[in-house]
């Protein structure tokens, strides 16, 4: 049996269509009838494809027999999906040529593979005539990572056990032949699970037996267990006496499922940050605003002069207020793209003017730390004329944040050099190249981290760790992103892509 593939919307989940796909094998296994099975599988097929099918079984190139839904009249059916077994052709899958898909295929692959199996006994019976061992449906099911098994209840025997032993890397004959021997392997804090699972069905409260539960393997570690079951024959109270079923190795699904939980927990704890931050930073913003505006009116207030020192101090307040403003707008800006609020109009935006526009406003910075500025671009019209497609005020703060890192975390008499230049994709680029100390390389894969400043927080450097995580989040909101790469004690280079605008017209 195929590996399904990751869900999609819209297509039958993996687990119905692994519970029809054991339920017709242990109906089977039950009634002896190859013809009701392929009967069932048709109807399972439209049930969760919703889309009229047949099973058309195949000798050679003859066809021998059709088993459908019921649900076949007025529709074209085509063949779109071989039926094998054992590498040998066994039939057709029929649906509407219009409706059928890969992706619908692949979801289905459990009860497709079981088809062909149930197609090769049905030839085998036919031409035999008495009904054949269930060799070729185990073998089909081994293939899959499937075992059956069969329990004689009353002496508690465990037919085929040796098969799931196998499957945890036992060797034939190794755990014994019992329920009990079986439970060994099993989870202590399994157990309880299990019982509770086969009390139900017993009990007729569940259709059939399933659990999953952890399995001791030969080498130590646990493996998951997926197990189903029906009761099928009971004495004249009622008791059980014999049962079939099927295992299968579930870790990996088990691993799956896992993960899945894991990341919807991490997108639910991302979301709550997101919706914390922008609280926090709409209910911070409004009190530092007033913070500024009496900060500004003391200072020009010509009625009451302050001295020089009472001057300075007043600075200083403004100064850490507008610092702090800076984070608050950074923060609630970060909250915005990850939550996915953030307004952008994308347009054509001229490159090379809002470079040097970006690099005008940050000049007076680069002054203060003995930084040089310099741009370099390609010869030629095209570069000058060059226009991508973004938002132009979050492409200028995404550009400022790189400028501005660069400044910050260069060496006095260093250099900023930003390099305009098209990549082989067409797309544009804006490298901006310092002389810094560079970034050691265990610290790149956290470069784009919020709050994370790779070992400067107690730096000379003051920061919040939000520039360059804001940069990358704006970037990649406009379909551009950043890269960077850098040789510690050498500097860094930090590059922003962005999909070139169409041509006019």
């Amino acid at each position: 049996m195929s590996p399904l593939p990751p869900e999609q919307p819209g297509l039958p989940s993996r687990e119905a269509v692994l519970a029809e796909a054991h339920g017709v094998l242990l109906e089977k296994l039950q009634r002896q009838d190859c013809a009701h099975a392929l009967q069932r599988l048709a109807r399972a097929i439209t049930h969760l494809s919703g889309l009229p099918c047949r099973l058309r079984v195949v000798a050679g190139q003859t066809a021998v027999a059709g088993f459908d839904a019921g649900h076949v009249a007025g529709h074209t059916l085509v063949d779109v999906e071989p039926l094998c077994f054992g590498g040998q052709l066994q039939g057709w899958l029929c649906l509407p040529a219009e409706g059928s898909s890969r992706s619908l295929l692949d979801a289905l692959q459990p009860l497709i593979d079981t088809a062909g199996s149930m197609m090769a006994v049905w030839l085998q019976e036919s031409d035999a005539g008495p009904p054949p061992s269930l060799t070729l449906i185990r073998q089909a099911m081994r293939e899959g990572g499937s075992f059956v098994w069969e329990w004689d209840i009353p002496t508690d025997v465990l037919g085929d056990i040796d098969e799931g032993a196998v499957m945890l890397g036992y060797e034939v004959g190794e755990i014994g032949h019992t329920q009990v021997d079986w439970n060994r392997l099993i989870h202590p804090d399994d157990l309880d699970g299990i019982e509770a699972a086969y009390e139900a069905h017993v009990n007729g409260e569940a259709p059939f037996y399933r659990a999953v539960y952890r399995a001791k393997a030969a080498n130590g570690d646990w493996r998951w267990v997926e197990e189903r079951g029906r009761v099928v024959e009971r004495n004249a109270h009622g008791e059980p006496l014999y049962m079939v079923g099927t295992q299968t190795d579930a870790t990996a699904q088990v691993a799956l499922a896992e993960a899945q939980r894991e990341r919807l927990a991490a997108e639910a704890a991302s979301a709550a940050k997101t919706r914390f931050l922008s609280r926090v930073s709409h209910e911070l913003r409004t009190p530092m605003n007033a913070v500024l505006g009496f900060t500004q009116l003391l200072q020009m207030d010509p009625d009451r002069r302050l001295d020089t020192t009472q001057q300075q101090h007043l600075a200083l307040v403004r100064q850490a207020g507008d610092y702090l403003l800076g984070i608050i707008s950074d923060l609630l800006d970060l909250s915005l793209v990850e939550g996915e609020k953030l307004s952008l109009q994308a347009t054509p935006v001229a490159l090379l003017p809002l470079v040097q526009d970006c690099i005008a406003m940050v000049r007076s910075q680069a002054e203060a730390g003995q930084v040089r500025l310099t741009v370099s671009m390609p010869d030629g019209p095209a570069a000058t004329a060059a226009q991508v497609l973004a938002d132009r005020k979050r492409l200028q703060q995404a550009l400022i944040n790189l400028l501005t890192n660069a400044i910050k975390y260069n060496r006095a008499d260093g250099e900023v050099r930003v390099v305009l230049q098209a990549d082989q994709a067409g797309a544009w680029q804006v490298q901006v190249h310092d002389t810094g100390q560079g970034i050691a390389p265990q610290q790149m894969p956290f470069l784009f981290e919020p709050f994370n400043r790779l070992g400067q927080a107690h730096g000379p450097v003051s920061g919040a760790g939000l520039g360059l995580a804001l940069a990358q989040a704006l970037a990649l909101s406009m379909g551009g992103h950043i890269t960077a790469r850098s040789e510690h004690g050498q500097g860094s280079v930090f590059t922003l892509t962005m999909p070139s605008a169409p041509l006019a017209g």
